[in-house]
């Protein structure tokens, strides 16, 4: 099958969130099942130009009654070696990276590219920058089309098109041949908002689940990753203690990088500093500001955070639960962030006010994220919606349990631990806690859940696990204790049912397709 597929973002190149996380996996494993796949995007501030590529055509479009011109760029992803072809102008390059004038440019710059290009047989586009491109490829190419929606709540701007006043998302929905969300649950979740309603009323809507590539996202290669991410100029080595591990010898390695990044904080703030001074011209990140301080022992639990400063990641629950929970369960706290900037300048007080039991990491920094991951006890995931999430699949491949809001795919991925142990022991297989109300009651709820069965009550727990009167761990850390369970079942749970390698998602997404082939000619 020869796909189009058209994306604002791709990791590690242009992105600092999950649809561009998405797009460095999907096209390698389409290609993987013998489909022929082009991938469209923007040279976002010269990032893609920057690295070694070819410029096979020049394309003339009219915006606005001026004449613009772009070069079309042809390189190779740097890890997953498809190729890529990127729109470059040096003026349109500059602007950001979500500008509404950038993408409505893009859909007339799609469909000039693709006119040369014979026997395509579907355009697949991604979120609400593509949806203005879908629509053209669709009326003005003839073609079959795809649109995935990544997060239903952001649209786009209004704008007109073949007599219809739409949102870009509206446009690629209502022009598309077949629809599909990040997740089954979340299919079932917005089904029925009017929106969607109306538009999708006689074509396919399906939820198909997000995966990650554990070949990248694996503790047998962090150091690795780290090294990459940071292009080759910071070795985490020359900083903190860090090893390879895998199932095996987690359970000793996980605490010994928690205990050098993190309840010794010196090195990796020189590590930080370095990252700032570091030269990030052709590679996603920025530069890193770090508040708050850490001052925890071994046997002190870490939770941590990942995730982009909006409102949907559930920072309210975050400042209102976090300060309560740290001091009644003696616990400490590590997040890293980007996004609005008044939630930035909240994490900056609230970790500031808390300097012994909060650091923030805020800023996007790829090669730090494994560290929060391996080096965590537990990760909280507390969004008041969540499509799919990648946070929650990524930290559960480094072997680290997970407390998340019960939605989306968050309830699609996590495997929760029984609200009541006594009834249902499931330690064998659980990957987390899933908490259902979106309060601070339902949060905090969650959290000392996980930490209540995995560091503070461990002989009762160890009861359950193994039903004799047999050794219990004294460390959370010991053989057969309960977190030791949820490390395995978290690193078994992402390899067996979450990779792209052993998941259908990318089988799904190939019948999406053939469906929306099918749809469009018959």
């Amino acid at each position: 099958m020869k796909i189009v597929t058209l994306t604002p973002t791709i990791a590690p190149l242009t992105s600092i969130g999950g649809l561009g996380d998405i797009l460095e996996d999907l096209p390698k494993f389409l290609k993987n099942l013998g489909n022929e796949v082009y991938v469209i995007t923007y040279d976002h501030q010269n990032k893609i130009s920057k690295r070694p590529h070819e410029i096979i055509k020049k394309i003339e479009v009219k915006y606005q009654g001026s004449k613009l011109f772009f070069d079309v760029i042809k390189a190779v992803h740097p890890s997953s070696n498809f190729e890529i072809f990127a729109f470059s102008n040096p003026e349109i390059n500059q602007l950001d990276s979500w500008d509404p004038i950038k993408y409505e440019i893009f859909a007339d710059l799609v469909v000039s590219f693709l006119s040369d290009i014979e026997n395509i047989e579907c355009v697949s586009g991604h979120d609400w920058p593509c949806g203005l491109a879908i629509a053209k490829c669709h009326e003005k190419l003839n073609l079959p089309t795809t649109l995935t929606i990544h997060n239903e709540a952001f649209k786009g701007p209004i704008i007109e098109y073949k007599g219809h006043i739409f949102s870009f998302l509206e446009h690629g929905i209502y022009f598309s041949d077949a629809v599909n969300t990040v997740s089954p649950n979340h299919a079932e979740e917005i089904r029925n908002l009017d929106f969607l309603k109306k538009l999708c009323k006689e074509k396919p809507f399906h939820g198909i689940i997000n995966g990650i590539d554990t070949d990248v996202y694996s503790p047998e290669s962090i150091i690795e990753r780290m090294k990459n991410l940071s292009n080759g100029k910071l070795n985490p080595q020359d900083y903190c203690y860090i090893e390879n591990y895998d199932i095996s010898n987690a359970a000793v390695v996980k605490p010994k990088i928690k205990e050098s990044w993190f309840c010794k904080c010196e090195n990796l703030k020189k590590y930080i500093n370095d990252w700032n001074e570091m030269d990030k011209s052709n590679i996603s990140g920025s530069d890193i500001e770090i508040h708050g301080n850490i001052k925890g022992k071994l046997k002190t639990p870490m939770i941590g955070f990942v995730g982009r400063a909006t409102y949907q990641k559930g920072f309210d629950l975050i400042f209102e639960t976090m300060p309560e929970v740290l001091e009644e369960n003696n616990a400490n706290f590590v997040l890293v962030s980007k996004g609005e900037k008044s939630i930035e300048e909240k994490i900056k007080d609230f970790a500031e006010s808390y300097p012994d039991k909060i650091m923030a990491l805020v800023g996007h920094c790829p090669p730090i994220i494994p560290i929060i991951y391996a080096g965590c006890d537990w990760t909280v995931v507390p969004s008041l919606w969540e499509p799919c999430g990648l946070t929650q699949m990524e930290s559960m491949s480094y072997g680290t349990p997970v407390i998340a809001r019960n939605t989306g795919g968050l309830s699609d991925t996590v495997i929760s631990l029984h609200p009541d142990p006594h009834k249902n022991p499931n330690f064998d297989i659980a990957t987390g806690v899933l908490f259902n109300d979106y309060d601070k009651y339902g949060f905090k709820w969650g959290i000392e859940h996980g930490l209540y069965w995995s560091f503070y009550n461990l002989e009762e727990a160890c009861l359950f696990i193994n039903y004799k009167h047999v050794h219990c761990p004294e460390s959370p850390y010991e053989e057969n204790s309960p977190l030791y369970m949820l490390i395995k079942n978290c690193y078994h749970h992402v390899q067996k049912n979450l990779s792209w390698q052993n998941n259908d998602s990318s089988e799904r997404y190939r019948a999406l397709f053939g469906g929306a082939m099918y749809k469009h000619y018959f």
